[in-house]
């Protein structure tokens, strides 16, 4: 059986992921979907888990750098962004992206209630989850469409993953940062606004992919596959069934399904309406722009070429049969 990790980045994509599994779990034959699923979820999360799917194995794993603590911990299959895998086969990692359920960026940048003016950036902290991550890519990207440096205007700053960056923001440590549903509804409540949406204008990104080893891939094409398969239609399922997917995805968000009701409506619609496809098929162009955008933080990407570090076939043949439909 695969072993998959998910690291602490892309809540709310790394929960519908997780969320479309464990639906796919009662709804697919045992052989056919994986029931060992590794999580970096310190704090709490497993029972829920254990308690929708099929009885998986659900572990944590060390904190550090999502590309090394992937390819260092005995996983083969990953849950994480575009940018850092592209940055572990840059770097020698033996990896390969099989999907991309993310291929649009989901982020907004937001700031204080008192902003009026990209100048009002100057010198301020900007909050990211981590640098070289889709956040920081999502910064970077805004920032320079307000038409600022995001080296010289403003100051960028880490805070470890999403939640971390939305304390850090709600808490006054950062002026600004990016934000995508759910965490804009604590942000908007704390008085931050959109100052550029990235997510309206379709602007092409590779936050939230499947990873693995191409070791292990090339020796068992057939698990590999049926995995694929199984989140395929996991998706298909939580896209026509909104009210079996709200109740899962309200425990690993770890929200309430009455009180955050509209957080959680808002966050299905956004993801499962407008930015997971069904078939999630890789994006060369996406990889291309989110690798040129990494360039500023990790050289050894420059001259990256993309498509060595994509495998759309599991994809091509799960859409060819139907699977999900």
């Amino acid at each position: 059986m695969p072993r998959r990790y998910f690291p602490p980045l892309a809540r709310p994509v790394r929960a519908l992921a997780a969320c479309a599994v464990a639906l796919a779990a009662a709804a697919t034959a045992p052989a056919q979907t994986p029931t060992s699923f590794y999580w970096n979820a310190p704090g709490g999360g497993a029972g829920a888990w254990n308690t929708l799917a099929t009885n998986p194995n659900w572990s944590s794993t060390p904190g550090g750098p999502t590309d090394y603590v992937w390819t260092n911990s005995g996983f083969e299959v990953a849950n994480f962004g575009g940018t850092e895998a592209m940055s572990a086969f840059a770097g020698g990692g033996d990896v390969r992206a099989v999907a991309l359920f993310v291929p649009v960026t989901p982020w907004q940048l937001l700031a204080k209630g008192d902003y009026k003016q990209p100048s009002d950036l100057k010198g301020k902290v900007v909050g990211v989850a981590s640098i070289g991550g889709s956040a920081y890519i999502a910064a970077v990207s805004a920032l320079q469409a307000l038409g600022l440096d995001p080296k010289q205007d403003v100051n960028i700053q880490a805070f470890g993953d999403t939640a971390k960056l939305t304390a850090a923001m709600v808490g006054g440590a950062a002026y600004a940062g990016p934000g995508h549903p759910p965490d804009t509804t604590a942000l908007l409540n704390a008085g931050f606004k959109p100052i550029y949406d990235l997510a309206a204008q379709k602007i092409p990104a590779t936050d939230n992919c499947t990873i693995v080893l191409k070791s292990w891939a090339d020796k068992n094409p057939q698990a590999l596959q049926n995995y694929v398969d199984a989140e395929i239609e996991a998706i298909s399922i939580a896209k026509k069934d909104k009210a079996k997917t709200l109740p899962i995805l309200a425990k690993l968000l770890n929200l309430d399904a009455t009180k955050d009701a509209t957080t959680l409506s808002q966050t299905y619609d956004f993801y499962l309406g407008t930015i997971m496809p069904t078939y999630p098929h890789l994006d060369v162009k996406a990889f291309q722009a989110t690798r040129d955008a990494l360039v500023a933080t990790n050289p050894n990407v420059k001259d990256l070429d993309v498509t060595k570090v994509l495998d759309d076939k599991y994809v091509a043949d799960a859409e060819k049969r139907g699977v999900g439909k």
